[in-house]
């Protein structure tokens, strides 16, 4: 028989691990959320696993394999672990407290987001998933209620059921996360890539627009089946958002954008930034060849591509390779030059005798 959650009312402890705990903040299955204080007085939130959480050997892997996700993110957009023991009894995780409502909760109060505030979302959101994506992170439950409306803006939180892969590729293949907001492929068969992260984002956004699913339906199957076959409801998203969480929603994994590419978009960018060109290359040398005096000679081949101005503006050169040394050319322009300056001289005497 399984032991249930702990109760709102049932009396919190005084200190986890050294942080005195002021209350508690929230509770689940596998663990209970409290607000305590460091030493300098600085507010944390701690979390600790369940009795029945403890003694399931995969929620204490889980249970530590959030830690290590969580660490591993860029603390700008999810709440900072600063300490956790593994080893406690209970054990715990102590991460930055970022007070403010969830996104869920922001939307069942206030109603569905629009204009700077929607598209400030999506922004912040599509950015916490790229850290969160280039830390090697697949999150797997990305959904209203993991994502913490800050002062600093919003945080995405609850690596419980993240994956840290070992290498490339699937990371995982077991079937975990929310149904409203879980990928084809999650449902189909189990398996979580960064491009299932994109389909919850999609999911989020068009909920934080519409203020419901875009998979809305009265039971779980519903839910199931029209992730797997129906078309999102994407109604309340204005152009060019409902586009692009279209595209994030796409059923074939391969066809979604990456959240780097869903970033780019919403900055304006069609394209993630490309790397910069290499400088050109110098044009080759036309090869030098011995004349054949029998043949007109060699032509320079740029010369020859250029424009009639420019051929016109510059004299034609030749190329040709030289068929003795430098050194016995010298000789020879000497010798040529001298037989020029005596034929001259015949020439001359001759015309005055």
């Amino acid at each position: 028989m399984s032991t249930p959650p702990p109760s709102p009312h049932d009396p919190a402890p005084e200190s986890v691990g050294g942080y005195r705990i002021l209350r508690r903040l929230g509770s689940g299955g596998q663990g209970t959320v409290y607000l305590g204080e460091d030493g300098t007085g600085a507010r944390v939130a701690v979390k600790t696993l369940t009795e029945e959480a403890m003694a399931d050997p995969g929620m204490r892997r889980r249970f530590a394999r959030e830690a290590e996700a969580a660490r591993k993110v860029a603390t700008f957009c999810t709440a900072a672990v600063v300490d956790a023991d593994m080893d406690a009894q209970p054990p715990y995780i102590v991460s930055e407290y970022v007070e403010g409502p969830t996104l869920h909760q922001r939307v069942r109060d206030r109603g569905p987001m629009s204009g700077g505030d929607l598209n400030r979302l999506a922004v912040v959101t599509a950015t916490a998933l790229v850290a969160i994506h280039e830390a090697g992170i697949v999150h797997r439950d990305l959904k209203p209620g993991n994502v913490i409306l800050g002062e600093g803006g919003a945080r995405v939180i609850d690596f419980g059921i993240a994956q840290v892969p070992s290498g490339a590729g699937t990371v995982t293949h077991s079937t975990i996360g929310t149904p409203a907001f879980m990928a084809p492929e999650q449902i189909a068969e189990g398996d979580a890539t960064p491009a299932s992260d994109v389909f919850a984002w999609g999911a989020l956004v068009a909920f934080t627009a519409g203020g419901s699913s875009p998979f809305d339906g009265p039971t779980v199957p519903t839910v199931l089946y029209k992730v797997l076959h129906a078309d999102p409801d994407l109604s309340a998203l204005p152009e060019p958002l409902r586009t692009l969480v279209g595209r994030a929603l796409a059923k074939d994994p391969a066809t979604r954008p990456t959240s780097e590419a869903l970033l780019m978009s919403l900055l304006g960018r069609a394209d993630p930034p490309a790397a910069p060109a290499p400088a050109p290359a110098p044009p080759p040398v036309p090869p030098t060849r011995v004349l054949d005096q029998a043949h007109t000679p060699a032509v320079d081949h740029r010369a020859a591509a250029a424009s009639p101005t420019e051929r016109s503006a510059r004299p034609l050169r030749l190329r040709g390779t030289p068929l003795v040394s430098a050194d016995a050319g010298g000789v020879i322009a000497g010798i040529i030059l001298l037989l020029l300056l005596v034929g001259a001289i015949v020439i001359g005497q001759g015309g005055t005798g």
